[in-house]
């Protein structure tokens, strides 16, 4: 029995605090499981390493990338959800449910990765074993940090010495108050779990975290931060290990499959026979999906984005969206791409390497042949031909053009876009504004929930961008 169906069997979540309390309110129905019984065996030790997977689904299962898309300027208006609209209008209120249970769920991820580590040396488990489990639980732990310092806090370059606040980090299970770390702490710590994870984990890890998932990560976070050097660097790495390749379909969101050029994703699956199923990927349906008994999706593309791509017919990835009731007065553009009753999530991508390393080789003003053939290999996937290829010798700014222009339409719906323009905003010192309002007014962060509010715990400020 793999680990993942061992763990469903088992524990779907473990309550694992010295006082045998839940996990930060986040846990499924039916879990009573106390921490000496869960902790008992090196089997309760991989289920509770799961349980950080199955809380990481918890927000990335389509619900923190919403709040990125809902951010930034390729969605309309959400329909029919009142704390998602908060979110579009850039004024999160204290007592928003929806981001306040969501953000609990990076934090027990968190939560249960740190338990891992506090008890697993303790078991007779092999070196290889020990360290591909500090690896994950590495993993975890700096992915959580990671999503949430960019949805709580100002991005990286706001302030000159980036010491404005950030995030509380979370390196044990101690329980107590404490303050921000500053934003620049916080990509330390991660930086730090994701050079330690790259060195303990497998090249191979079945449905988990892998060396190169580590390494993918770390190039993000490099690039976020405006570390061009390090980033294509990284990303060059995991490229160039051969192991991904993008394939002949722009489509990686697949139900009983993986896509060859995915690196790291969330699993989904129906055992119709077993009676077991998991959907990691329900927000992203719940929330994009058009039929019948959902004539009106609560996220829908916007016009402006749609018509930046659509006058070009032989662009495959225009099959993810369609224009419903076209010329009458209930028309609506939809997205088609997160059309399937459940999906496997992917998390870390191929695609979003070679745009990466292809802007950060021009930002450097290096290697730019290296950067047109990967944005080539994008074009020549999605449609078809060589016939949209960068020519050989342009500039590196119309390689950072066609990169960015490529990585909106790809990454759509990926909570990517949000991120691009908060950074480009800080570091690249561009006039960004989504909808009017400035890329660091205050309304740019989502509000932490009042539950956070302590005398150490500074919230963000009300009032929205106003």
């Amino acid at each position: 029995m793999n680990r993942l169906l061992y763990f469903l069997s088992l524990i779907l979540v473990v309550s694992v605090s010295v006082s045998c309390e839940k996990i930060l309110e986040f846990e499924p129905e039916g879990s009573n499981i106390e921490e000496d019984e869960a902790l008992s065996t090196k089997a309760g030790v991989e289920a509770l390493l799961n349980s950080g997977y199955e809380a990481l689904a918890g927000y990335m299962g389509g619900s923190f990338q919403a709040f990125g898309d809902l951010m930034a300027d390729d969605l309309v208006k959400p329909a029919s959800n009142n704390d998602l609209d908060e979110v579009y209008r850039h004024n999160v209120l204290f007592f928003n449910s929806t981001v306040g249970n969501t953000y609990a769920a990076p934090y027990a991820s968190v939560f249960r990765a740190n338990r891992v580590l506090d008890v697993v040396d303790g078991f007779d488990f092999s070196e290889i074993e020990s360290n591909r489990i500090k690896g994950e639980c590495l993993f975890l732990r700096a992915f959580a940090h990671f999503e949430v310092v960019k949805l709580f806090a100002h991005t990286y370059g706001y302030s000159p010495n980036n010491d404005h606040p950030g995030i509380v980090i979370k390196s044990s299970t101690e329980r107590q108050l404490l303050p921000r770390s500053s934003v620049n702490e916080v990509y330390m710590f991660i930086i730090q779990d994701l050079k330690d994870a790259a060195n303990l984990l497998p090249p191979s890890n079945g449905i988990y975290a892998t060396s190169d998932a580590a390494k993918a990560l770390l190039a993000k976070v490099y690039f976020q931060m405006g570390d061009y050097a390090n980033a294509a660097q990284v990303a060059g790495e995991v490229i160039n290990s051969g192991s991904y390749s993008l394939g002949a379909s722009v489509d990686r969101y697949l139900s009983n499959n993986v896509a060859p050029e995915v690196i790291f994703w969330l699993d989904s699956y129906l055992d119709v026979n077993g009676g077991t199923a998991f959907f990691a990927s329900g927000n992203f349906t719940g929330n994009y999906r058009y039929s019948q008994s959902n004539l009106n999706p609560v996220l829908k593309p916007t016009r402006v984005f749609y018509d930046a791509y659509a006058g070009d017919t032989t662009d495959k990835r225009l099959d993810f969206f369609e224009i419903i009731n076209a010329g009458e007065p209930d028309e609506i553009l939809v997205c088609r791409k997160f059309d399937r009753d459940y999906f496997n999530v992917p998390l870390l991508h191929l695609t979003d390497l070679k745009l990466l390393r292809a802007e950060a080789l021009a930002e450097l003003g290096q290697d730019l042949a290296t950067a047109i053939d990967d944005v080539n290999d994008i074009r020549e996937r999605a449609y078809g031909s060589p016939g949209k290829n960068l020519g050989a010798g342009v500039s590196a700014a119309a390689i950072i053009e066609a990169a960015r222009y490529e990585r909106r339409i790809e990454m759509f719906g990926e909570g990517d876009r949000f991120d691009q323009l908060k950074r480009r905003g800080a570091l690249e010192n561009e006039n960004i504004e989504v909808r009017g309002d400035v890329w660091n007014c205050n309304g740019m962060i989502l509000q932490f929930p009042i539950s956070e509010n302590t005398e150490l715990f500074e919230m963000n400020p009300t009032g929205g961008c106003n």
